[in-house]
């Protein structure tokens, strides 16, 4: 088993690392590196060791998971610590190419976008390879395969767009059920816990259906009989262009993500 550092500890790292030690990924087998305290309380109470008060250990693979801010400064401090370090990019918008031109200090990298969903063992990774060979990715393919599923992307462009639909996907579900948790809470009396357990069951059907179909259309026939309940909610969601107004969500979270790349 391989041994990760995860440089930062924030939301998508804990999200990662809680999905791995579900899989069955020893604790034992993963590090973590990160001056907020709150992240380092939160880790500790998964066992998971900070690597600044670990004896020396071979790490296989340094997970970049810092704020694009912060994070040059932190490959700088990972490649002038580690010899030739094999490094995992989760920070959203810096390109490869940036990188390659902070430093003549051999290094290897690929870019991987997990999301939050990960925790649960249902999360979604893009990956784009620059310079792990061909051994070491699948390594890394492997590690993301055990948290979900795995995209391998062709050109980094697209990892803007996966950023914007999939990174930030659950987000704008969360949005949406604000909605259901309104209404739901007359029928529960405010009760929480009947709440998030319908809609929770809710989600979970949704996800079995589109697995067993590749019609979303037909799924929505399927449910909305003439003149029925769902008809009339559908028809009021078209007449407001809710599918519109949520492409134009999607296209102002990609343009944001391009935003980022270009800034640095």
């Amino acid at each position: 088993m391989k041994n990760l550092l995860f440089y930062g500890g924030g939301n998508i790292s804990f999200a990662v690392i809680k999905g791995l030690i579900k899989s069955g990924y020893k604790k034992e087998n993963i590090f973590y590196c990160d001056r907020n305290t709150s992240n380092q309380k939160k880790l500790k109470a998964l066992k998971i060791k900070n690597i600044n008060k670990t004896k020396s250990v071979n790490i296989d693979y340094i997970i970049l998971a810092v704020k694009p801010k912060d994070a040059l400064e932190a490959f700088h401090e990972i490649v002038n610590k580690y010899n030739s370090p094999k490094i995992v990019s989760f920070v959203a918008g810096i390109k490869t190419k940036k990188y390659k031109q902070e430093t003549k200090l051999d290094f290897s990298l690929i870019r991987a976008m997990p999301n939050t969903s990960s925790k649960f063992g249902l999360g979604i990774t893009a990956i784009y390879n620059l310079s792990f060979n061909k051994s070491h990715k699948n390594n890394v393919k492997n590690i993301f395969n055990k948290i979900g599923l795995v995209i391998e992307i062709d050109k980094e462009s697209k990892i803007d767009v996966f950023t914007g639909l999939i990174g930030s996907g659950p987000a704008y579900f969360f949005y949406l059920l604000k909605s259901y948790e309104k209404k739901l809470s007359k029928i529960f009396n405010g009760d929480e816990k009947k709440i998030k357990k319908t809609i929770s069951y809710l989600m979970m059907g949704v996800g079995k259906s589109i697995e067993e179909s590749n019609d979303i259309d037909k799924l929505i026939q399927a449910v909305a009989s003439k003149k029925g309940t769902t008809e009339a909610g559908i028809k009021s969601f078209r007449l407001q262009k809710l599918n519109k107004s949520f492409d134009k969500g999607l296209d102002a979270a990609i343009k944001r993500s391009k935003e980022i790349s270009d800034e640095y």
